[in-house]
């Protein structure tokens, strides 16, 4: 009778053993379970957004390379940036020159010097006019009057020549033609005035001399705004 009532006390007491040992370890077993779980949450969605962006990477250079609606592959313009072949001719021309003839070679250079020769006029002219009237009041301005007429003189004629040399072989152009012509007139003009200076000195202060002077200013002027018409345009001093 003892006997088994030790044995049913043992055996109850193994059992709340049991309960009380092995009640923290499932526990802890629920308690891994749910920590890794929650680890699996976290890291499910950069995954899954991983993937996601790149089957929208390989969708959008499936796109890219997917013909159109109409199945017609839409072509990218292409610029062609090489020049004309024409263009090359010009190119190889201005830069070799030594195939042209002599002579031709010699106009063209010698009307390259235009731009320098005619600023000489451009200056000597109405400075001359400036010391001509100032120099009625004040002798001492009326000096100079000659030597800036006669030096006016020289330098228009060949100022002129140059920029007929300049423009041979141009285009007909109505601006070019008046230039032309005008400067023809200031050149014959300019040289007429420095032999009358040169030869009549003392009439370097007269009327005569002022007013052929502004003539000459004016006209200087008119051919600078041709000229500047024919490099820049006719309406390169709109406001």
């Amino acid at each position: 009778m003892e006997d088994l009532v030790h044995a049913q006390f043992r055996s109850q007491t193994e059992g709340i053993m049991r309960k009380k040992v092995g009640g923290p370890f499932v526990a802890l077993r629920g308690w891994a379970a749910a920590l890794v779980i929650l680890v699996a949450i976290l890291l499910a969605p950069p995954a899954l957004a991983h993937k996601g962006e790149k089957h929208g990477k390989a969708q959008a250079a499936q796109q890219m390379q997917t013909p159109g609606e109409t199945g017609a592959v839409q072509a990218v313009p292409v610029v062609d940036q090489a020049p004309s072949h024409g263009m090359m001719e010009g190119m190889d021309m201005e830069n070799d020159r030594s195939n042209m003839p002599f002579f031709q070679r010699l106009y063209e250079w010698m009307g390259r010097f235009h731009p320098l020769i005619v600023h000489f006029p451009i200056a000597f002219f109405p400075a001359a006019l400036f010391t001509a009237v100032v120099g009625r009041r004040k002798p001492a301005f009326s000096a100079p009057v000659q030597f800036l007429v006669v030096a006016g003189g020289i330098f228009a004629p060949f100022a002129a020549a140059a920029g007929w040399l300049a423009g041979m072989g141009s285009d007909p152009d109505p601006i070019l033609t008046y230039h032309r012509w005008l400067g023809v007139a200031v050149g014959i003009g300019g040289a007429a005035l420095g032999v009358w200076a040169w030869r009549r000195p003392w009439e370097d202060r007269g009327a005569g001399m002022i007013l052929a002077l502004t003539v000459m200013t004016i006209a200087i002027a008119v051919q600078g705004f041709l000229g500047a018409g024919i490099t820049h345009g006719i309406e390169h001093l709109m406001f």
